[in-house]
Parts: structure tokens; C-alpha cells; sequence
């Protein structure tokens, strides 16, 4: 498939979502009065303790905008996909995709793109900007290069962990606890990562490295202690998400090779 036929397919999706203006604006909203339920959740829990682990509110606000943000990014392009491909191979209409002259990932992908996270986008976006205004940083350029790498990497970790869940749904089927699982796992990192035990920070760090989507990123940035990595190991941290995309589409085609349709 190619970068034009893929956009080609992005854009006829979009123009079918957009039939129905009013319900996706509705939507929309609706998931922006939710986030923001969840922004005001964590300030008042920075009103009660003044800091949360020495991070002031603009510094987690900087924090959690940076993984809501990637994780809208990423999402868009996997979670929906991913989450529909255990009902597909059951009925065996994944098979439908095979038959394509296409690959069958990106079609899949580009089909279920879903244009519901602008919200998601707009108000982490929003909130990005006001909390580094508010902590007057002065970042150099290649500061700013780093933001935007690190969000690129973050939103490519975020598909690519939902992309190996996708993939185990042609090995155990049944998939939907997993993703249960991530979104557990996924609040985590709301707020800094030395407030829970060694083992948390382990398991977000090494197993499931949700926690370079943007606690090192944003400590970093703020220049606090990220704990369980080095600061020269913080410019290695835009290339975890390349790595951890590249296994979940190799594991993803390794597993849709191995699919012997509905039953098998």
C-alpha cells in the first residue's frame, strides 16, 4: 500500500464521519467535559498536598497533557482497529481483509481511523501550551525538537502496544481483558512516576514502557529526577517508540500470517 492510497483511504473515512455532523461535535464536547473532569481531579489533589512527589500542578499539568496527547495520536490509528480484530476473527470476516491487494495492517489501520480524538487532542494541546507558559521555561531549540520527537515516539508506543494486543487476538482470541489491562496501567502515568513502588516503576519502565510516553519526557524537560534512568539516557528516549511500533506491526504480521480463519 501506498503513503497515497492510505490517504486516500484516511479521507473517504473522514468524509463518511462527517456526514453526521452534529452527533460527532456532541461527541466531541462530550470527551472534552470528561478530560476536563480528570484535569480537575488531579488539581485538586495538588490543592490538598501543595506537590505531588515535589511536581507543582503546572509541571503535572505538562506531564499528563503530554500523555494524553501522544495517546490520542496513537489511538486514532490503533485502539478501535485493535479492539474490533477479536470480533472479526471470530466471525471470520478478518478473512475479508486477506483477500485485498493491499497490506492487510495499513488497510485496517487507514479504515478505522477515528476522528473522535481531536478532543482529545485539542484540550491536552491546549494544556500543553498554557502549563509551559506558565512555568516561564526557557528552552532552547533543541529543547522544542525534543518535545515534539518525544510526542511522535509516545503517540508510536501507544500504537504499538495496542497493536500487540490486536495481534494476540489471532493466537487466544479473547482480547478485550487486555485492553482493560492497558488502561489500567495507562493511569499510572498520570501522575510522577516515584510515587509508587520499585516494582511499578519497573513494570512501566521495562515490560510495558508506557512511562517514555511522558514521565521521562517531562522530567527531563523540568529537569527532575526521573529515578530509574540516567539524564544522559533521556536523548535515547524518542527512539523507544520507533523500536516498540516496529515489534507490535512485525508481531501483528506475524500473527495475521499465521491465522487460519474463523475456528482455526
Amino acid at each position: 500500500m501506498t503513503l497515497q492510497l492510505f490517504g486516500k483511504l484516511v479521507r473517504l473515512l473522514l468524509k463518511e464521519r462527517m456526514e453526521y455532523r452534529a452527533d460527532f461535535i456532541l461527541s466531541a464536547f462530550a470527551q472534552i467535559i470528561a478530560y476536563a473532569g480528570d484535569y480537575i481531579v488531579i488539581w485538586l489533589f495538588i490543592q490538598r498536598f501543595n506537590t505531588i512527589a515535589g511536581w507543582t500542578w503546572p509541571e503535572i499539568a505538562l506531564l499528563y497533557s503530554i500523555g494524553l496527547f501522544t495517546y490520542a495520536l496513537g489511538a486514532s490509528f490503533s485502539f478501535v482497529q485493535m479492539r474490533e480484530l477479536e470480533s472479526q476473527v471470530k466471525q471470520g470476516t478478518f478473512d475479508i481483509l486477506l483477500i485485498k491487494p493491499v497490506n492487510p495492517y495499513l488497510y485496517l489501520v487507514s479504515r478505522g481511523f477515528n476522528l473522535g480524538y481531536i478532543a482529545h487532542i485539542l484540550i491536552s494541546g491546549s494544556v500543553l501550551i498554557w502549563s509551559i507558559s506558565k512555568l516561564n521555561m526557557q528552552w532552547t531549540l533543541s529543547e522544542y525538537i525534543y518535545l515534539i520527537l518525544v510526542v511522535v515516539s509516545g503517540a508510536m508506543i501507544y500504537a504499538g502496544i495496542l497493536t500487540i494486543i490486536g495481534a494476540v487476538s489471532f493466537i487466544w482470541i479473547r482480547t478485550n481483558f487486555m485492553f482493560t489491562l492497558f488502561f489500567r496501567l495507562k493511569d499510572f502515568i498520570a501522575y510522577p512516576l516515584p510515587i509508587f513502588g520499585t516494582f511499578i516503576q519497573l513494570l512501566l519502565t521495562v515490560a510495558v514502557p508506557l512511562a517514555f510516553v511522558s514521565f521521562y519526557p517531562a522530567a527531563f524537560l523540568l529537569s527532575n529526577d526521573a529515578t530509574l534512568l540516567p539524564q544522559w539516557a533521556m536523548w535515547m528516549v524518542p527512539l523507544i517508540g520507533p523500536l516498540c511500533y516496529w515489534a507490535g506491526y512485525r508481531f501483528w504480521m506475524y500473527g495475521a500470517n499465521k491465522y487460519q480463519g474463523a475456528g482455526g
